[in-house]
């Protein structure tokens, strides 16, 4: 509950504001570097003066300008995204913008106001759409605000300015954390394998294991009876079946697709149990599970661009894959990594889940302040 000094009202009621528009991109006059042309994924809940587009003098007539000072509101799709424009900027038919009125607000304080939990949560209450959510102009004017005499306004902008500084700050500070303890596995694996190439003696996988490729069956989406059994494919598990094909230790690697090159995920992975395995994976039957892991573990390190064939579609072939030299230490060696590697890999994803959990107490903060900024209780 606001101060009773507050004004209750409505966005509406308190500011004047306005739909952008986009001008007819088959007119080239109206597009050009001289005013900013604002769209939704450019509102990053921070101020703005930039855009990727811009648009003449003219075309920004026919968008609608917000002047310096406006706030800018995402209306359709990536709902409630806010910008706090400090110059003036064009903007596209999904912002609502809303106009400074210096005499009943500032725009920080405005900015802020948007960002809360109260109206972001009644910007979502009065979205419509099955597929894309809108706020139409009247919807948004409709929106409850509470607005403070402008001195109380000045000293909660000066908190939110100072906390929310310190924020980012430790934000920051978390979210490099969290890259670093993403690439402490990756790093001890470079390392750990590039250590022992010039000593270690080379394999090729069919002196080391033997493949079942000819073993697999893949089966149309339509044809699959559903289960609970894995059904495996280049990219892990893509679906569930009734019966199965492999009941074991084996190693699948990815035979197709992007991440062949692209390598945001593991391109080879350990399975065990009862399992079904499509044309778009290797599978791999090794005499020791340690021996298993250690190949599991080197052909993720690698780059296997040397191996693969096709551009708009990597393909790793069995001809290739049976090709890759893989260091193959003795078996005392090969145990020693692979148990180090479990410790690390543990390790990397505590330090992972305790920097994930502080990101989300900061943000959990953030909105703790705004709830209580602009219910009195910040500067009380």
């Amino acid at each position: 509950m606001a101060a009773l000094n507050w004004i209750q009202t409505t966005v509406g009621e308190a500011f004047k504001t306005v739909t952008g528009g986009t001008p007819p991109k088959s007119d080239e006059t109206l597009y050009g570097a001289t005013v900013p042309f604002i769209k939704p994924p450019e509102l990053i809940n921070g101020t703005i003066n930039t855009a990727s587009d811009g648009l003449s003098a003219k075309g920004a007539e026919r968008a609608k300008i917000a002047p310096k000072g406006s706030v800018l509101v995402s209306c359709i799709g990536n709902l409630g995204k806010i910008g706090l424009a400090t110059k003036d900027v064009a903007f596209n038919q999904q912002i609502n913008a809303i106009f400074p009125h210096y005499v009943s607000a500032l725009p920080e304080f405005v900015f802020y106001l948007t960002l809360s939990p109260s109206f972001q949560g009644q910007l979502s209450a009065l979205s419509s759409g099955t597929t894309v959510s809108i706020v139409n102009k009247s919807r948004f004017n409709s929106i409850s605000i509470a607005l403070p005499p402008l001195g109380e306004q000045k000293r909660i902008i000066a908190v939110l300015d100072q906390a929310f500084a310190a924020l980012d700050r430790a934000r920051a500070n978390a979210e490099a954390n969290l890259s670093d303890a993403s690439a402490l596995f990756d790093s001890w694996l470079s390392t750990t394998f590039s250590s022992g190439l010039e000593h270690w003696p080379k394999k090729t996988l069919p002196e080391i294991s033997e493949n079942l490729d000819r073993l697999r069956v893949p089966i149309t989406k339509g044809d699959r009876n559903a289960g609970n059994i894995p059904y495996y494919g280049a990219s892990g598990v893509v679906d569930h079946v009734a019966d199965h094909i492999f009941d074991e230790d084996l190693l699948l690697v990815s035979e197709d697709g992007a991440n062949l090159l692209a390598r945001t995920y593991p391109i080879a992975f350990s399975v065990s149990g009862k399992i079904w395995v499509n044309n778009h994976a290797h599978v791999l039957r090794f005499e020791t599970i340690e021996a298993q892991e250690f190949v599991r573990l080197y052909l993720n390190s690698i780059s296997l661009e040397p191996w693969t064939s096709g551009m708009a579609q990597p393909k790793l072939n069995q001809k290739a894959l049976s090709k890759i030299p893989i260091p193959y230490p003795e078996e005392a060696e090969r145990t020693r990594i692979v148990d180090e590697a479990s410790e690390v890999w543990k390790a990397s994803e505590s330090a992972g889940k305790t920097y994930g959990a502080q990101i989300a107490d900061l943000a959990d903060l953030r909105q703790s302040l705004l709830q209580k900024a602009f219910s009195g209780e910040l500067t009380a």
